[in-house]
């Protein structure tokens, strides 16, 4: 019961909450994973089990890849689709304008964390005070910035069926690959983005297609996980 699952986590599911589905209907007495995934969205979750949880330094990506679909014109309080609208704008900015500020958001930049998020502020996780009401200041962080490219719109739902995660196009919306460092918040390159356009956003879906050597063409589904999918350790 030793060995690395690459795992596909569906939308609307906490890392947590995956991770225990698969410990239960594997029967693994220990489970962990490399990095966790926001709920709202889907794709690579590494999980280790067993011994081979002794090789999260080894795995430990520094590079991930993401794809995500922006909703120009509305902004949420998660700053995904999964909060409330507390923003909208008029101003939908065209592929040209879009695709003219890209190379501003490649590099080493300066990013919010979510509201929503589980940093600790105050001894407490943000996304715990932010559901209680409570007013905090929210930390900055530098990340790096490899890649970020526009992609055709339609393609995220392409992307989306073949993760078996049906989804309809919505209106004024923009599809983009990431490749960043450990420690981005999607969510709020999002943000920066739209800002840098003089308009709101809301990343609407986020999809993590790469962590490090383990890619998205290779994941298993959570509803037919099986020991074969359990790859052994002497493979990493």
């Amino acid at each position: 019961m030793d060995g690395v699952i690459n795992l596909c986590k569906p939308r609307g599911m906490s890392s947590f909450r995956a991770l225990s589905i698969v410990k239960r209907r594997l029967q693994l007495k220990k489970v962990g994973h490399l990095g966790t995934l926001d709920p709202a969205a889907c794709g690579v979750l590494v999980l280790l089990c067993g011994r081979a949880t002794k090789l999260t330094n080894q795995l430990h990506a520094s590079t991930k890849t993401y794809r995500t679909l922006l909703i120009w014109g509305t902004e949420t309080d998660t700053l995904d689709s999964e909060g409330q609208i507390v923003a909208t704008s008029t101003v939908i900015p065209s592929s040209t304008a879009i695709k003219a500020v890209l190379p501003s958001m490649v590099g080493e930049i300066q990013i919010g964390v979510p509201k929503f998020s589980a940093v600790h502020i105050q001894g407490k996780r943000a996304y715990e005070l932010a559901r209680q009401g409570v007013d905090f200041v929210l930390p900055t962080k530098t990340v790096k910035i490899n890649r970020f490219t526009m992609l055709d719109a339609t393609q995220c739902v392409r992307d989306l069926a073949a993760l078996g995660e049906p989804f309809v196009l919505p209106a004024h919306a923009s599809y983009f690959e990431i490749e960043c460092q450990t420690g981005t918040y999607i969510r709020s390159l999002a943000k920066l983005l739209a800002t840098r356009l003089g308009t709101v956003a809301t990343a609407a879906v986020i999809i993590r297609t790469r962590v490090g050597q383990f890619d998205w063409t290779n994941t298993c589904r959570i509803d037919k996980v099986s020991l074969d999918d359990l790859k052994p350790m002497e493979d990493f």
